[in-house]
């Protein structure tokens, strides 16, 4: 199950595949699997990992998904932040973006400041922010009024309700309300990223100026919906993840049995088209 999201175990085995949807058409978001980084050693290798990415594909329109974790925010605040200005500096001289993954509530606050800081600093640095949050509101203001590029997400780390709303139609509902307030704010790139049909639908109908935002998808999930939107003349992007630590990713499409119910039935649902 876990290669159907996974498109290698190293950087090399990931090439062919991302290779593949750059010449489809399609633009894509890297992510080098790995968070929660425990020693100096483990974050000085990613970091190396995503400069080796950002050269590779130099002339090339890349986007890099980073967990700022992987990158040493759990040791000290300013390990992460001193790695991710070298991969964002770097980034911006290849003409690459790149979006910071968001993790789970402990570093909600941390993660959307160090993203408008690099941002205001390099001009290519975006978010993740996830529509379950009671404190998305607040946030997406910041990160609007900031300028700062917007990946919005469902949420898919399991929190507490006095935080975090817990039933589907109150998070489909945020996540739409979100979307229209970035439209309306006239937000620098956003991305929508979800393969809830209904909630693009609301999207495709509601909105003015659908094309408005980018749409983000997961490598391997609904390849039938990627092309139809990317045939539609929709700036669609697949968030490729690649790399060892795969357990973590995979398990948090996968926990939850209406997760599971989500995967086998869109994998079914594609073999039908």
């Amino acid at each position: 199950m876990a290669k159907r999201f996974i498109a290698g175990h190293n950087f090399d085995s990931a090439k062919p595949k991302i290779e593949k949807l750059l010449n489809e058409g399609y633009e894509v978001s890297i992510d080098y699997l790995g968070e929660l980084s425990k020693n100096i050693s483990d974050c000085e290798n990613a970091t190396k990992q995503y400069l080796e990415i950002i050269n590779y594909y130099k002339g090339k329109k890349i986007d890099i998904s980073i967990k700022p974790s992987q990158l040493g925010l759990f040791i000290n605040p300013k390990i992460s932040y001193d790695n991710l200005s070298l991969i964002a500096k770097a980034a911006r001289k290849q003409k690459h973006t790149i979006r910071l993954d968001m993790e789970d509530s402990r570093v909600t606050e941390l993660t959307r400041n160090q993203a408008m800081s690099l941002n205001k600093k390099y001009g290519n640095v975006g978010v993740a922010v996830q529509a379950n949050l009671r404190r998305t509101q607040q946030d997406l203001s910041f990160l609007i009024r900031e300028n700062v590029s917007v990946r919005l997400v469902k949420g898919a780390y399991k929190e507490d309700r006095k935080i975090a709303y817990q039933k589907y139609w109150e998070i489909s509902g945020n996540f739409f309300s979100y979307a229209a307030d970035l439209y309306s704010k006239n937000a620098n790139k956003p991305a929508i990223a979800t393969h809830d049909e209904e909630l693009l639908e609301d999207v495709e109908v509601l909105i003015p100026d659908p094309n408005f935002f980018d749409y983000e998808f997961l490598y391997g999930i609904r390849r039938d919906l990627q092309r139809n939107f990317k045939n539609q003349g929709r700036r669609v992007r697949i968030y490729i993840p690649f790399g060892t630590q795969w357990l973590p990713y995979t398990v948090r499409r996968l926990k939850e049995w209406k997760n599971l119910k989500f995967v086998i039935f869109n994998i079914i649902k594609e073999w039908g088209k």
